[in-house]
């Protein structure tokens, strides 16, 4: 595969090429806003809720930082998008040349998660909203901004569009529990929708009460793949529970956690201390959806990209894989690289 790998990891941009050594991609913005922003706390509206089951998924998460990342608008081009809690925007990058072009600067609109479609001339992107909800998103280069195209007590995520010009996006969707009072009491699985932004129409394409569906990538209209997990209902906040938890833990009744954590989608997860190890990682299965089936293809997959010639490159957390598109094709790891959140090749 000739194909070059960008990914982030830890918050940070690192380019794979052929012949090379992996290397830091580096933002003059991100570097500037970070220096602007140090010693001080997130703005107003900085927290990302998270999605999960555990209280620990909805700790804030630093800022400025990379949230969305994309093949751009040419060959060899990186777009990607930055937050600093309040104010976000999309750059554009080519990692053999020098310097970083703003495409898009928002204020009061939190993107990420980007996609970019050559057919559409035009990005996809999660656009984060009020109460913890989020929302698809259109940005393209007309001058009228971030363009919303779902609502609702929802989490619209990780939108992608359909190839081949059809405007179409598919995207991953939960809906959100609430109590009498309108705070947030928990959510439902996540499940896969196609979207036409020529009529408006939504189709459920995958649904289970007993999985979360995330992360969706189609190959075409009727070949798609997505990271699938068991869906575990969010646990009512307890403290009389939390503090039993914590005394058990103190007194060594509860396996102890070892090696590093990820926050994925919401959940933290244990990597393990090597590549080979991590058994919450192996609830993180790669499916291959088409109308007739559903297919595990690959475990603990927790980030993923598919090449134009249809193959799939992965992140376990620990380590990066490929997986060529034939059935019965074993993943060979091809480098190093821990921690990837989200991953495109270009």
């Amino acid at each position: 595969m000739a194909d070059s790998v960008a990914c982030l990891a830890s918050g940070k941009l690192v380019v794979l090429e052929a012949g090379r050594e992996p290397r830091e991609l580096e933002t003059p913005y991100l570097a500037a806003m970070r220096r602007k922003n140090s010693g001080k706390p997130p703005a107003p509206g900085a927290l990302f809720k998270g999605s999960g089951r555990s209280s620990d998924a909805e700790q804030a998460l630093p800022f400025p930082r990379i949230v969305g990342l994309t093949r751009g608008r040419v060959n060899g081009e990186l777009c990607y998008a930055i937050s600093t809690g309040v104010v976000s925007g999309v750059f554009a990058q080519k990692p053999r040349a020098q310097g970083e072009q703003r495409l898009f600067h928002h204020a009061d609109v939190l993107m990420r998660e980007l996609d970019y479609s050559f057919a559409e001339e035009a990005f996809t992107c999660a656009v984060d909203g009020k109460d913890g909800t989020s929302s698809i998103g259109i940005l393209a280069d007309d001058g009228k901004g971030v363009r919303t195209v779902t609502e609702g007590d929802v989490l619209d995520r990780a939108p992608r569009w359909v190839p081949g010009g059809v405007r179409e996006i598919v995207y991953a969707s939960a809906g959100i529990g609430r109590t009498k009072a309108g705070a947030r009491a928990g959510r439902a699985p996540f499940s896969l929708q196609r979207l036409s932004l020529n009529d408006g129409t939504v189709e459920v394409l995958v649904s289970d009460a007993k999985y979360d569906y995330l992360a969706p990538i189609a190959a075409s209209r009727s070949l798609l793949y997505a990271i699938r997990r068991a869906y575990v209902a969010d646990r009512p906040k307890s403290s009389f529970f939390d503090a039993l938890s914590g005394l058990l833990r103190a007194r060594g009744n509860a396996p102890p956690r070892t090696g590093e954590r990820m926050l994925v989608w919401g959940n933290w997860l244990e990597l393990g201390e090597s590549a080979a190890e991590g058994p919450d990682r192996d609830g993180y299965e790669l499916v291959r959806i088409t109308p007739k089936s559903t297919e595990v293809i690959a475990r603990g997959v927790l980030a993923f990209d598919v090449a134009p010639a249809g193959d799939i490159v992965y992140s376990s957390g620990k380590a990066l894989y490929r997986l060529p598109p034939d059935k019965g094709s074993s993943p060979k790891q091809w480098a190093e690289l821990e921690r990837v959140e989200q991953l495109t090749v270009y």
